[in-house]
């Protein structure tokens, strides 16, 4: 089951914009909804239907349909995600071919209610080439009253000819003010240094705020900026991280990449002159500044071009993570 907010705190103007396009028959059966990963893309793409159908149902029946979508269990909703792999224990890397053609039987079959039909894939960048191309097919083929809500963190991952069948909607960040409502919402237990900090190590981002509290990966934080400033690639600190890291799923280890290249912007940034100490609100602002005074722009260069050249390999081929996380600071070995 998913665990989804039926509260939508911002970006209500679009609900409102593609209800009225439906009711007009002017809704596009294939949407993009693009933005940062964890603004809340899958919390509007389920709001958005339940808007519709609010609109199209009545009284009990309303209430009846509203608690179906946030069961994950309307017929006539198909929420589509990375598998679970029973045999190795985790994720699987892709969304597959043999999903997206699990999606021909839901399509012919018939309506509940005479409802439209909705396919949510949460995220089209985790298609597969082959899988991509199966659902290229069945785009170009629209089933009436049958729409496809693409999730895209990344636009850029996915096949042109996919981009170009769909109309593209962007899901701004929240506010700060949006951004507490959300966190608080989901644990009333965090206190206002908390949320400033996760709001502002996440980017603004609550889906990924609510991921680094859960998983207390926030104290991964502190602990990079005693590597950086110890400058020793092979320290006690960097073997016990690297271990402790090892066993991270691939949704935790792409979080823990976020953190590294989010202080090691945030350097370059400082060393170039550009002033964001207040966009900040939290005490984050004052570790970074302190660290880039003794840390090497080249240094910053080379760890950020090994992650963006080695990344994607290191979870299409399963690499090894404690190995991976050794080499990211072998470059700390230069700083003089």
């Amino acid at each position: 089951m998913i665990n989804l907010s039926q509260i939508l705190v911002e970006n209500k103007y679009l609900v409102n914009k593609l209800t009225d396009d439906y009711i007009n028959k002017s809704l596009s059966q294939s949407l993009i909804i693009k933005g940062l990963k964890g603004v809340g893309k899958a919390t509007f793409s389920f709001f958005l239907i339940k808007n519709i159908y609010s609109e199209l149902t009545i009284n009990n029946n309303k209430s009846h349909h509203i608690n179906l979508i946030y069961n994950n269990s309307h017929p006539n909703i198909k929420y589509l995600k990375k598998e679970f792999d029973e045999k190795n224990n985790k994720l699987k890397n892709h969304i597959t071919v043999e999903q997206i053609r699990t999606l021909s039987d839901f399509i012919h079959q018939s309506s509940f209610d005479k409802l439209p039909k909705f396919i949510i894939i949460d995220s089209a960048d985790d298609l597969n080439h082959n899988a991509s191309n199966a659902l290229l097919k069945i785009l170009e083929e629209p089933k009436n009253n049958t729409f496809f809500i693409l999730i895209s963190h990344q636009i850029s991952s996915l096949l042109a000819t996919l981009r170009s069948r769909c109309v593209k909607m962007y899901i701004k960040s929240p506010s700060f003010e949006g951004f507490k409502k959300i966190l608080l919402f989901h644990n009333d237990k965090l206190n206002l240094e908390e949320v400033c900090f996760l709001f502002d190590l996440s980017n603004g981002s609550p889906g990924l705020a609510l991921s680094l509290f859960a998983d207390n990966m926030q104290n991964i934080y502190p602990n990079l900026l005693e590597i950086l400033f110890e400058k020793d690639p092979l320290s006690s600190k960097v073997i016990n991280l690297s271990t402790s890291v090892s066993s991270y799923s691939n949704d935790q280890y792409k979080i823990y990449i976020f953190i590294i290249k989010f202080i090691l912007i945030s350097i370059l940034k400082i060393k170039v002159g550009y002033n964001f100490s207040a966009f900040f609100r939290s005490n984050i602002f004052q570790s970074l500044e302190k660290l880039s005074l003794s840390f090497e722009k080249i240094i910053c260069l080379e760890i950020l071009e090994f992650l963006n050249s080695n990344e994607n390999d290191l979870f299409t081929y399963n690499l090894d993570k404690k190995i991976f996380n050794l080499n990211i600071f072998r470059p700390l070995s230069k700083i003089s």
